[in-house]
């Protein structure tokens, strides 16, 4: 009779060790496969953060020391973005300039009555998406697109001024220099001018978080009158203000990662690039997002991966004694069954197809228990694990060059859902085959060390 026969009328007949081990099989597996789920859940969001969130870092003039010097795109910026690693990155200018045609939200000089309140802040950019406040979720894109390198003319305005002022997509207004309008005192006589700027609203952007300004905050200085513009249109204001056909930006440039893992790795290549005067110029990394979104995954991750190890230790160590104290009953059968002529080896087969045989009915009745289990589970893991991890964060808050407001480096929602799919199942099934041969073997060495005449002799 073949190994396979034996088995299978074993399994059949012996209904009580056939019960318990399904049962044993079955948390064993349930629990493997709940464990591998959510440690495969946590290892993807982990890769899609590395993907979406953008670390970077920014290179900015120093305006607190005196040999200062203005940014320029050419000489630094094209020599950054040559190191290995980076994929994008968003030059920046932080101009003031009076937008007669708007209402903006009132502040310090609408009470004063003063002129000042109809000037605001307009902050340019190569890429609005890649500006601070949208990649730390401070502020939302709701309506339009984002103002892109190639465009002219075009703004983004907050929610808030466009409901203040009935504006949409689409529509224009004009943003003039005054003599006012230089940061740095350098207007009069080069920029003291009154030429206007038609902007095209491309987008409307809001806030996530609205704080309202106390009665001491400059209108400029409040989130709902900032004014996104094109950097086409920003460099024409600052070569206006600043009496020069150079292309320079007084907010410097942030330079985004591919991989924020290597952003270190990245900083310090840059900071040995040869000709750059540092002396001059501000270096701040800016990983915290990344750090803080992953930091409850790779807790998540090692915790599972720990359960799993701890799992497939304790299974085969149960399963071993479990199954050699079954062999030490089946001496006798093993004996007569050497006594017709089959090895040791087929003997070992049989065994091994019995487990094997209950292994795959629980295996079955397992994926499809751990299915909602490792749902819900991977949930309520993740959620304490990020909880956990935000107890042991302290705030970090950022002060940017030209930029009063603090910007907290807020870590974005993850999208986590451990679910089971094939590649965790067939993982999952091989290690249990792994399991029920391991335990097998070792419950097995009971009839290998005895000889063919002492397993005859050994009454069942």
């Amino acid at each position: 009779m073949p190994a396979y026969r034996r088995a299978y009328l074993f399994v059949i007949r012996k209904k009580g060790k056939t019960a318990l081990l399904l049962v044993t099989f079955l948390v064993i597996m349930t629990l493997l496969l709940a464990g591998m789920a959510v440690n495969r859940a946590a290892k993807t969001a982990a890769a899609q953060l590395r993907e979406s969130i953008g670390g970077y870092f920014k290179i900015a003039p120093d305006y607190q020391k005196m040999n200062i010097r203005q940014f320029t795109d050419r000489q630094l910026i094209d020599q950054v973005m040559e190191t290995e690693g980076i994929k994008a990155y968003n030059a920046m200018d932080t101009w003031y300039l009076s937008v007669p045609e708007l209402t903006l939200k009132p502040g310090k000089f609408t009470g004063e009555g003063d002129g000042k309140a109809q000037m605001t802040r307009l902050l340019g950019n190569n890429d609005s998406s890649l500006h601070e406040y949208f990649v730390l979720n401070i502020f939302t894109l709701e309506e339009g697109r984002h103002l892109r390198p190639d465009d002219t003319g075009q703004a983004l305005i907050s929610r808030e001024l466009a409901q203040m002022n009935q504006l949409k997509a689409g529509d224009t207004f004009t943003a003039y220099i005054t003599e006012d309008g230089n940061v740095t005192g350098e207007a009069a006589g080069a920029g003291a001018s009154e030429d206007g700027y038609r902007l095209k609203i491309a987008g409307i952007f809001d806030e996530m978080h609205t704080e309202a300004g106390n009665q001491n905050t400059p209108e400029c200085d409040l989130p709902a009158n900032f004014i996104f513009i094109d950097a086409a249109t920003s460099q024409d204001i600052g070569r206006k203000l600043q009496g020069t056909s150079q292309r320079y930006f007084n907010g410097g440039a942030a330079f985004f990662a591919r991989d924020p893992k290597e952003l270190e790795r990245i900083v310090q290549e840059v900071q040995r690039l040869d000709g750059v005067d540092w002396g001059s110029l501000r270096l701040t990394v800016n990983n915290t997002a990344y750090q803080k979104s992953v930091e409850p995954l790779d807790r998540l991750s090692g915790m599972t991966f720990l359960m799993v190890g701890l799992i497939t230790v304790i299974s085969v160590s149960l399963l071993s004694l479990l199954l050699t104290l079954w062999e030490r009953d089946r001496i006798h059968e093993a004996g007569v069954l050497m006594a017709f002529g089959i090895s040791k080896r087929n003997i070992l087969w049989q065994h091994f197809l019995e487990c094997g045989l209950i292994f795959a009915l629980a295996f079955c009745l397992a994926a499809a228990v751990s299915f909602p289990l490792s749902r819900q589970a991977g949930k309520v893991l993740y959620h304490d694990a990020a909880g956990e991890a935000e107890e042991n964060t302290e705030a970090v808050s950022y002060t940017f060059t030209n930029d009063p407001v603090d910007v907290d480096a807020a870590a974005p929602e993850v999208n986590f859902g451990a679910e089971l799919r094939l590649p965790v199942l067939a993982l999952s099934g091989v290690m249990g085959i792994v399991i029920v041969g391991i335990s097998v073997g070792i419950s097995f060495l009971v009839i290998v060390r005895r000889k063919p005449k002492e397993l005859l002799t050994v009454m069942e």
